[in-house]
């Protein structure tokens, strides 16, 4: 079995990490050949899996939704796959790519992963909507996974939607340990996004350090897996920690028992894994906001009582009250599970099909 993989690479790690989660798995467990692509801060994570290529990707190359085909890193992917010939590819967030693959390599079976709001956004304009659904339902499996389910589509031929599929190394932590550690993750969702994200973002992190005063018997520790916040070590308190780099989940999963996360599908999908309680800050501009409030409001509600929604303009008093509320919250009843097992049956099915 040969796989290619073909990931959006910004503006954080929610396109590229489930697709690579899916190609490990096949990798480890039927003996694939596999071959991984992004860019931005996509690479950055790829390089990080042991997965190089010696390729600049230029800004000339991308748009606001993906690789562009004709461009110099298009072309270079599409002789990519010619040359390696895979069993399938699978794509995430890269419409463009996916109606340039199929009318290139109409034998070559395509995947397709999805976040819900790809297939019904409610917010979109609905030309852009049509074209999106269009493109995408060009795959011959399309996987819808997030939060919560989508409808049939008749756009699809093969529409699956089930819940997110989720790290490995994340499903591998059976227990935590929590100690007086409230750890706030902020990813890297700031690459190639719009300032007023950036900025949004740092106010966060700002407000975390500030919290560290009204509980000096908490460590906080806050996580970027890009170095754009920077603060005075004179003011900073001795129970704040920076961490500038992509660290394993068991760093801030482990031993924390509160977690403060902006609201991507990815970080509160693992939340509800792992039974974390949480307090998520949707943040972004007028599109990417509406999606992570959705993620915040059904994700409240799958918790039953896990997870606060705040707004991110919160006062830091206020943000260090709810921090306190939330660190004697009992453990949740809560028995939400990911769609790996579901997203990796789907595909299997899909290969057995082609070589029966």
């Amino acid at each position: 079995m040969k796989i290619i993989g073909i990931y959006r690479g910004f503006p954080g790690l929610g396109r590229v990490v489930a697709g690579v989660e899916i190609a490990e798995y096949f990798k480890n467990n039927h003996n694939a050949d596999v071959k991984l692509f992004s860019y931005l801060q996509g690479e950055i994570y790829l390089k990080s899996k042991n997965y190089i290529t010696d390729f600049e990707v230029k800004e000339q190359d991308y748009s606001s939704i993906g690789i562009i085909p004709i461009s110099n890193y298009g072309e270079f992917l599409i002789n990519q796959i010619a040359e390696f010939n895979p069993d399938f590819i699978i794509l995430d967030g890269e419409p463009l790519m996916t109606q340039c693959l199929k009318l290139i390599f109409p034998n070559i079976k395509i995947i397709c992963l999805l976040n819900p709001f790809d297939v019904e956004n409610p917010h979109n304009q609905p030309s852009s909507s049509k074209f999106l659904n269009n493109t995408y339902s060009q795959a011959d499996l399309s996987i819808v996974h997030g939060l919560w389910r989508v409808n049939a589509n008749n756009d699809y031929d093969n529409l699956q939607s089930i819940n997110t599929i989720v790290r490995n190394e994340v499903l591998s932590i059976k227990g935590t340990n929590p100690r007086n550690k409230i750890s706030c993750i902020l990813g890297g969702g700031t690459i190639n996004a719009k300032q007023s994200f950036i900025e949004t973002s740092l106010s966060i992190a700002e407000k975390c350090v500030k919290i560290a005063e009204y509980l000096p018997d908490y460590e906080v520790h806050i996580f970027f897996s890009c170095d754009i916040f920077n603060i005075d070590n004179s003011q900073k308190l001795n129970n704040v920690f920076i961490h500038k780099n992509i660290e394993s989940c068991k760093e801030y999963y482990l031993d924390s028992k509160l977690i403060i996360s902006r609201a991507g599908r990815n970080t509160i999908s693992e939340l509800l894994c792992l039974k974390i309680p949480s307090i998520i800050i949707p943040i972004g501009d007028e599109f990417r906001a509406k999606e992570q409030i959705a993620n915040a409001e059904q994700a409240k509600k799958i918790g039953n009582g896990l997870i606060t929604l705040l707004n991110k303009n919160i006062s830091v008093s206020e943000l260090a009250d709810c921090c306190k509320q939330m660190i004697i919250t009992e453990k949740s009843n809560t028995n939400w599970n990911s769609g790996n097992e579901k997203a990796i049956n789907l595909i299997l099915k899909l290969h057995k099909s082609e070589i029966r």
